[in-house]
């Protein structure tokens, strides 16, 4: 750019800057050049001072409204109690773009370590971006191609323990209902629900999954199109706690319908019939991810770590029966 504009680099970085006492025509001639190569001036960089601490670190969530979030945070900031840090929280609704603006402004304010759990979107651009000024790991979920810490739960063992349980009962046609099937979680359960249906000589049938369901409301619609239409579901597994919430309403008063699911549920145990779910601690997978992150902040330079939890399939409700 300097070359271009013919002035020395020095000169450049003090237009850049905005700094006064710089002539008009040299103002100009840098500007144009700027305007040439397609210069972005780096907010991000000019914010920052090497070896800073602000004893705070940020998590990245996708909805503060679900339950199993709060696990998510008690964890990671029990953790960072610990170390003396405080936890800044932000939700992303799923959205990519305001999970890239959060974190971007995150990391101006400056924070020590960010534990994100991201969205169905391509991260190596962000990451390479943003790591450099900040330790980041995820939660939940794996970006690819982004060489990061994670924790995860054990999505595909747990979705196929699930489905095997109802294969168990009998059941022959059953159906799938998941939210995004790019996010790691959802592919990954998809994959342990299929395994599962073949290991019962079921073979898949992608007549019975629906996805893109991402309300209470789609989940249920979604359960009533399988049970009544040309599908003929004998059963349903739900991904995720708020479709098996929307799943529930669908098979109210068809006992014959059976039912599993990923993640815990409130008040379950008040329900008539009983239903399989599969369980983990939700607080240890904040408190996991943010040891791994403060290893990071303290200087730990190892190979990346995808530490792996465990779920149990628990059978929760049908009291009285």
């Amino acid at each position: 750019m300097a070359v271009l504009a013919g002035v020395s680099p020095a000169t450049v970085s003090r237009v850049v800057n905005d700094e006064r006492y710089i002539r008009p025509e040299t103002r100009y001639a840098v500007e144009r050049a700027i305007t040439e190569l397609g210069f972005h001036r780096n907010e991000l960089a000019r914010g920052l001072r090497p070896g800073q601490t602000t004893e705070t670190v940020a998590l990245l969530i996708e909805d503060p409204a679900n339950p199993f979030w709060s696990g998510v945070t008690r964890g990671a900031e029990e953790t960072a109690r610990r170390h003396q840090h405080m936890l800044v929280v932000g939700s992303t609704g799923q959205r990519f773009e305001q999970e890239r603006d959060l974190l971007r402004d995150l990391v101006r304010r400056r924070v020590d370590g960010l534990l994100v759990t991201p969205t169905a979107h391509d991260h190596v651009d962000l990451h390479a971006e943003l790591a450099r000024w900040a330790p980041m790991v995820f939660i939940d979920r794996v970006p690819q191609g982004v060489p990061a810490d994670s924790v995860v739960l054990d999505n595909y063992g747990g979705a196929r323990e699930a489905v095997a349980h109802l294969t168990a009962q009998g059941r022959r046609r059953i159906g799938y209902i998941g939210g995004d099937p790019a996010v790691f979680t959802g592919a990954d359960r998809l994959a342990g629900y299929r395994r599962a249906v073949e290991d019962a000589g079921l073979g898949y049938d992608p007549v019975l999954v629906s996805l893109d369901n991402h309300t209470v409301e789609a989940a249920r619609a979604a359960a009533t199109a399988l049970l009544d239409g040309p599908a003929a579901a004998d059963a349903i597994f739900a991904d995720n706690n708020r479709i098996c919430v929307g799943v529930l309403h669908a098979v109210a008063g068809r006992d014959e319908v059976g039912v599993a699911g990923f993640d815990d549920l409130e008040l379950v145990d008040l329900l008539p019939r009983p239903v399989p779910l599969v369980t983990y601690d939700t607080v240890e997978l904040g408190r996991r991810a943010a040891e791994l992150l403060f290893g990071r902040i303290a200087g730990e330079t190892g190979p990346t770590t995808q530490v792996l939890l465990p779920t149990r399939l628990v059978l929760r409700g049908g009291r009285g029966r």
